[in-house]
């Protein structure tokens, strides 16, 4: 009947719109309760952080120290915690290189650090770490073997990966790098030290330099690592054991290298022809600055 069937149709649709009010109301407390929980949560009086725990090498660096760094940043709620902010302040602590920090459920502070290993001594007073930072520190334990570096501003990571790579070179042929300084003008100058009697445990080179005995090598930015190889093969086959003393190397020739021994100026190597050229090209002719 036709009556039966729109009543039949006004009570599908009042279902329909009971379903759907039901649904909203679910859906709202939902949202309600988890808007409370989250207050709840997040208040700034709620899940206080118990503990900061340190985990490092503290050969320079002491609890005390991080314990004070990180006070002002770790109070308040586990879940408001800056983490970024707690990394910054433990870097900031000189001895420091790096942080990482992360929550410990369910209500820790968990804070890895280690420390700067310093492996040059930089200018007056400072120091160079591992990734050529300028690190100023005070420390009375380190090694006097410490290489010295030198260099403009904004170039300790430059100075000491050329460091790295011209000691490379050198200690082939017995020769140590114990200092090297990048000047304004981009020169390079090293200072060098003959090696063979601490490597040998001698106290002295017959026919040959002295052992500890030190010369200066100058180089410029055009191939120095080339150049630096040149005359290291050259001082491995007739240089190393000729009674010489050298004081300094200039290697900014295109062509080969001047000496100049204790005592005298600079000089040319005379080659079988008469004429004055560079050591170690075997070219004759006056060498050519690069």
């Amino acid at each position: 009947m036709p009556g039966a069937e729109v009543t039949r149709g006004k009570t599908d649709d009042g279902i329909s719109l009971l379903k759907a009010a039901m649904m909203l109301f679910s859906l709202l407390s939902v949202l309600l309760a988890m808007a409370f929980g989250a207050d709840r949560l997040l208040r700034t009086d709620n899940f206080p952080v118990r503990n900061v725990r340190f985990e490092g090498e503290f050969k320079h660096v002491t609890q005390q120290e991080l314990q004070t760094a990180v006070m002002n940043v770790v109070r308040g709620n586990f879940f408001l915690i800056n983490l970024d902010a707690v990394k910054a302040r433990v870097e900031s602590l000189p001895w420091v290189y790096q942080a990482s920090v992360r929550r410990q459920w369910p209500q820790d502070v968990e804070v890895r650090f280690s420390e700067q290993q310093l492996v040059a001594y930089w200018g007056n007073g400072v120091f160079l770490n591992q990734a050529g930072d300028v690190v100023r520190v005070t420390a009375n334990d380190l090694s006097a073997e410490l290489p010295r570096l030198e260099g403009p501003e904004g170039t300790g990571a430059q100075v000491l990966d050329h460091y790295r790579k011209l000691g490379q070179i050198l200690a082939v042929v017995g020769l140590k790098l114990e200092s090297i300084t990048l000047t304004p003008r981009r020169v390079w100058r090293l200072v060098v030290k003959n090696g063979d009697g601490d490597v040998q445990g001698r106290t002295s080179v017959a026919g040959g330099r002295m052992p500890g005995a030190t010369m200066d090598i100058v180089l410029d930015q055009d191939q120095p690592e080339y150049k630096l190889e040149r005359f290291a093969r050259v001082y491995a086959q007739s240089l190393k054991n000729q009674n010489t003393n050298i004081a300094q190397v200039d290697l900014r020739y295109a062509n080969g290298f001047a000496i100049q021994q204790t005592g005298t100026h600079a000089a040319g190597h005379r080659n079988t022809s008469g004429q004055t050229g560079a050591i170690g090209t075997g070219r004759t002719g006056a060498a050519k600055k690069g």
